[in-house]
């Protein structure tokens, strides 16, 4: 604990230092001769065009999102979808019907003839 306040202490006290010292250290005159050489640099133009033009293109990209669906209309026509396999469900069906009931014939009976399900013939 006595190290992080030490840190946080030390990291205001020199904040504060730092901005006092620039702001005296550095007169208005010398402030403004950097803020034109930055705006008359080509280099940092260049730059910021490219940086408006990618976050244009940003904007415009998230613009054309779709917006949320109100009319769940569309959606609803999906029901009206009906895939009609019943061939191949029938003939499933029917093999395994037939190995169901050739199973139960070959099942092994039970010692008791009162309990078994399927007595045989």
């Amino acid at each position: 604990m006595k190290k992080l306040t030490s840190f946080v202490l030390g990291t205001i006290v020199g904040s504060a230092a730092g901005f006092i010292a620039g702001s005296l250290l550095v007169s208005d005159d010398q402030v403004d001769d950097l803020k034109s050489k930055v705006k008359n640099n080509d280099t940092v133009q260049d730059l910021k065009k490219k940086y408006d033009n990618g976050t244009e293109v940003v904007k415009n990209q998230l613009a054309s999102f779709p917006k949320n669906v109100e009319d769940d209309s569309e959606l609803k026509d999906f029901d009206d979808i009906v895939i009609d396999d019943s061939k191949d469900n029938d003939i499933a069906q029917k093999d395994n019907a037939e190995k169901t009931v050739d199973d139960l014939h070959h099942a092994e009976a039970s010692d008791d003839p009162a309990t078994d399900a399927y007595p045989r013939a």
